[in-house]
């Protein structure tokens, strides 16, 4: 007599098939999921960098315009340095007929030890942009590959390097920033131009970059 058994178990075949299918589709997954991380860190440094260079320039824009402020007329506020990488001013905050109280002079630009050259491009690729009232260069914000500021005279002229600084009477800013982590996915190839039509780059590396130039008059200046 025959025994009817019913056999409803795997084979030792379907059982490595299916644990072959499973490893493709775990695999498939986890690739995904590394694209997709790789790409929110991405996103969020963009995201970072893009609000470090606004806050930079509008901190920048915002003291620029203070340049020689003298209510008194006695301080002799006016500009100390202009140079494609330094910019520097001084003013009577306190009204008080001088400048030598606290920060009412202002430079900004990379430090000496960032910028041996002071000519607006950091030794060793990025450095924090600087602001120094007296006491040396203090950190404003970090990762910028580039500055320049380039002069707009009273004879509407504009140049890099102003023989009279009494003639300033503003200063297009350029700001290059990037952000701190290269993305190993993306090459950039850019070309940026300033607003006196230098060219920085193309760096042909994984750092993402954002330029940008604005006009401050210095409303102060020529009265």
């Amino acid at each position: 007599m025959k025994n009817n058994v019913n056999d409803t178990g795997f084979t030792l075949v379907e059982v490595l098939i299916a644990m072959l299918m499973g490893g493709v589709v775990l695999a498939a997954v986890m690739a995904s999921f590394q694209v997709q991380h790789k790409t929110y860190l991405a996103q969020d440094e963009v995201v970072v960098m893009q609000q470090n260079v606004r806050m930079a320039m509008d901190l920048l824009a915002q003291e620029i315009r203070t340049a020689g402020y003298d209510p008194t007329g006695n301080a002799g506020a006016g500009i100390t340095t202009a140079t494609a990488g330094r910019f520097g001013f001084s003013l009577d905050s306190t009204e008080d007929g001088d400048t030598t109280d606290s920060n009412e002079t202002i430079t900004f630009g990379f430090s000496n030890l960032n910028d041996t050259n002071q000519d607006g491009i950091p030794n060793t690729g990025n450095a924090p942009l600087g602001r120094d009232t007296g006491a040396g260069f203090e950190q404003v914000a970090e990762n910028f590959q580039a500055l320049e500021f380039y002069y707009l005279l009273d004879d509407g002229t504009r140049t890099l390097a102003p023989a009279d600084l009494t003639k300033i009477r503003g200063v297009q800013v350029s700001l290059l920033a990037r952000t701190a982590v290269a993305d190993q996915n993306f090459t950039d190839t850019t070309t940026y131009t300033t607003a006196s039509g230098t060219n920085w780059g193309p760096f042909n590396d994984g750092f993402r970059r954002q330029l940008l130039i604005q006009t401050v008059i210095c409303r102060n200046l020529g009265l």
